[in-house]
């Protein structure tokens, strides 16, 4: 293993996911200083954290490790190869908002990041973590229209006149409220799996105990699927993971159908 190489890597992944060596040295359990090292080149961690390691920054062993994987082009252009492999991952996007050229001039500036990120924090207060959010012009489009989009599909989209061509705020809203009405069709594992990595910060004993030994992310969404499915809300997530884990200890194994029965009987959601 070229330590020069696996040391680039994890700082690049890291700032890529923009977490700080503090923040990534304690989501895999060592100390700042260990990482930086690593990252320097100075040393190797352990074989057993390098599967952690891929998981929180999103790369594959053979990436970090310096492993050549399987050439894609003709030329062997490495560059060439990295952005076939960049557009293969983005090609289908959780959530897309997407925009005719003539609005293109309300997403030309910081202003709309902001926005965007004001939208996260009101829906996060209903316990709901928009992922992020992709946004591009589509000449497809009529000149003042726009869509919000998951997985290509469109969740709404609307021809824009009168002052409204010139309202980032109102393209903003409607973001909002189809997030919040068609949570459903947005939400996948990957999300599930943050929102319980973030509550087993306060709720360590419960989390740990319980997603993924007892209840798979797999299972977790698909039960809140169908929560929200039922037009109800997932905001109280955590007691939602303790009535599962409860049942499936009385019960044994059970359907997402039986477990949004009993989660309809015990909590009011």
């Amino acid at each position: 293993m070229n330590q020069n190489h696996f040391g680039s890597k994890i700082s690049e992944y890291r700032q890529n996911k923009g977490l700080t060596q503090e923040e990534l040295a304690g989501k895999i359990g060592v100390t700042p200083q260990a990482l930086s090292k690593w990252e320097r080149g100075h040393s190797l961690p352990d074989v057993t954290l390098i599967a952690d390691l891929c998981r929180l920054l999103g790369c594959s062993a053979d990436d970090l490790l310096g492993i050549p994987g399987v050439k894609i082009t003709e030329n062997n252009d490495e560059k060439a190869q990295k952005e076939i492999w960049l557009n293969l991952r983005n090609c289908v996007e959780p959530l897309e908002l997407t925009f005719g050229k003539g609005l293109v001039p309300l997403f030309t500036d910081d202003s709309c990041v902001g926005q965007v990120v004001q939208v996260r924090k009101n829906l996060s207060k209903e316990g709901i973590l928009m992922p992020l959010v992709r946004v591009k012009d589509d000449l497809n489009l009529s000149s003042c229209e726009f869509a919000v989009l998951s997985y290509r599909n469109v969740l709404y989209s609307e021809i824009l006149s009168g002052q409204k061509v010139t309202d980032s705020g109102y393209i903003m809203e409607c973001l909002e409220k189809t997030v919040r009405e068609q949570y459903a069709d947005i939400i996948n594992r990957d999300i599930v799996k943050e929102m319980v990595e973030n509550l087993s910060k306060k709720y360590p004993a419960l989390i740990s105990e319980t997603v993924p030994a007892k209840i798979s992310y797999g299972l977790l969404t698909n039960v809140l699927k169908k929560i929200m499915k039922e037009g109800k809300s997932c905001l109280y997530l955590v007691k939602i993971i303790e009535i599962m884990d409860d049942t499936l200890t009385r019960r044994g194994p059970s359907t997402p159908e039986e477990l949004v029965s009993v989660l309809s009987e015990e909590l009011k959601i």
